[in-house]
């Protein structure tokens, strides 16, 4: 038995003398505590550690870095970060999502930038939701029917077009907001004799506007539609309200009282913007 137990004995000190051999081999501990590895160190479990440097380091899981991390070069499929400083940031895929908010200072870019909102002198500007410019279709209004004052830009209802003093549209999908933007252009048409355009967000008339051609020269500019002068063209709509659903209803029209054919509205680039 004692011989067992001497031989034990003398096996458990050359597996401590060779673990120290292994260890003042491969690392180089100084007396503050810090450990230099000069081959590879593979991690199976936990890490935990105020520091790490090297030249490369691949992590098949996840690591959290509470302070700063700084690398020539960084690769992941999925960061979550507070700040990033960066001279260059890319995806293989061409595509790089960012969920929050990223502060840039100059940007270089070959393809498209998208974003639900740009903040610049850390104001948060409006971001464009829909433009419809009816130059393909009407896609979404209450009505099809468009005309062109040159042929060639096209406008939503216009002269000769019954739409029943009205026209409007509900666009979805709206991204999370605090406010709406709504702009387009309003051509009043031919022989208006004071009636009153306007603009309406939901059932609430955000903009108004009024026209009368009578007493004008009978040589004033006709630009569009019958043989009226036309006064009033490509006046700007821009307004903004409190607005957070998901959806809105925008509506455009004029309370004209004769034929479309001499007397009627048009109306053309209708945007929607959110903040």
């Amino acid at each position: 038995r004692r011989v067992h137990g001497e031989n034990f004995s003398n096996q458990s000190a050359m597996w401590k003398c060779l673990c120290v051999l292994v260890i003042a081999c491969s690392a180089y501990a100084d007396p503050q505590g810090n450990v230099t590895i000069f081959g590879d160190l593979t991690v199976s479990g936990a890490c935990r550690t105020t520091a790490i440097r090297s030249q490369s380091v691949r992590v098949d899981g996840s690591i959290s870095v509470t302070h700063a991390l700084t690398a020539e070069s960084l690769t992941t499929n999925k960061a979550i970060l507070t700040t990033l400083e960066a001279v260059a940031i890319s995806s293989p895929t061409g595509v790089l999502h960012v969920s929050g908010e990223l502060s840039l200072g100059d940007v270089s870019v070959n393809g498209t930038v998208s974003a639900t909102s740009f903040l610049q002198q850390d104001v948060k500007q409006w971001a464009l939701a829909f433009h419809d410019d009816f130059e393909r279709d009407t896609h979404g209004w209450d009505t099809e029917k468009t005309n062109s004052c040159d042929g060639v830009d096209h406008h939503l209802a216009g002269h000769c077009n019954e739409v029943n003093n009205e026209v409007k549209k509900t666009y979805t999908g709206l991204a999370p907001h605090r406010f709406l933007r709504l702009q387009a252009r309003y051509h009043f048409l031919d022989s208006w004799e004071g009636e009153r355009a306007f603009a309406k967000i939901g059932e609430r008339i955000v903009w108004t506007d009024t026209n009368d051609v009578r007493g004008m020269h009978p040589n004033s500019i006709n630009i569009c539609g019958g043989d009226h002068a036309d006064l009033k063209m490509s006046v700007p709509i821009d307004v903004t309200i409190p607005h957070t659903d998901d959806s809105v209803l925008i509506s455009f029209g004029a309370d004209l009282d004769e034929h479309a054919c001499n007397e009627s509205f048009g109306v053309d680039d209708v945007m929607i913007s959110l903040r």
